[in-house]
């Protein structure tokens, strides 16, 4: 959360725990429509992710996943060829869940940014992504892959889209990555605190009172924020 690159274990991360359960086949005969094939690929990856929360990273085998999830080893490698591009497909799966920045309908990028961190905040407070951002944080010193795979993701899906809204909204080029960087570190600042010290998550007034103190100290600068 995934906020340098192992902060933000984060980011990436399932909105939500998915339950685990069976990859279910679709019904009718021969190659499976692209929806059935997509579907099917999430509840993998529900299923992959969930015993990744509950046992944590070292103890997941990819034939545990197989099994779990009632596909072949042979059918898993074929898409995974190890147990780090699972997890790293995992935080990409998760990563559909991250909101935009939105500046439309009137709202100056004050509130766009304070919606913004509010939703991040939120998206990467529920339990799996809670739990996610403690596992990489808990062992990635022990699995560089981890770190390698939060820190291409929260490029990827936080800080390059973000880059691109604040350009939109008239930050010059030569600023606009750094200045997204520094918000997402800024608005997960306290988010990292809890996966970090492993605190309650956080409530939906604090995250609403944080995101208001990121989004003014970071277009304000903090000594105009009373």
């Amino acid at each position: 959360m995934s906020a340098s690159s192992t902060t933000q274990s984060s980011q990436s991360m399932k909105t939500g725990s998915p339950k685990a359960r069976a990859v279910e086949l679709p019904s009718r005969m021969g190659r499976p429509t692209e929806a059935e094939a997509r579907i099917k690929k999430d509840q993998l990856l529900g299923v992959a992710q969930e015993l990744f929360v509950r046992l944590g990273y070292s103890a997941v085998s990819m034939r545990q996943v197989a099994e779990k999830a009632e596909v072949s080893t042979r059918t898993l490698y074929n898409h995974y060829a190890d147990k780090a591009s699972l997890f790293a497909a995992c935080l990409d799966f998760g990563a559909a869940g991250f909101p935009e920045l939105q500046i439309s309908g009137g709202a100056d990028l004050r509130t766009a940014l304070r919606d913004y961190a509010a939703k991040l905040v939120r998206t990467l407070s529920q339990d799996g992504s809670f739990q996610l951002g403690m596992l990489i944080y808990r062992e990635g010193g022990d699995f560089p892959e981890l770190l390698r795979a939060s820190e291409a993701n929260y490029e990827r899906y936080l800080v390059g889209p973000l880059a691109r809204s604040l350009l939109a909204a008239g930050l010059p080029a030569s600023r606009a990555e750094q200045s997204a960087r520094l918000f997402i570190i800024m608005a997960l600042s306290e988010w990292q605190r809890r996966v970090i010290y492993r605190r309650p998550a956080l409530t939906d007034s604090e995250i609403d009172r944080h995101a208001r103190f990121a989004a003014d100290v970071f277009l304000d600068g903090v000594k105009m924020v009373g």
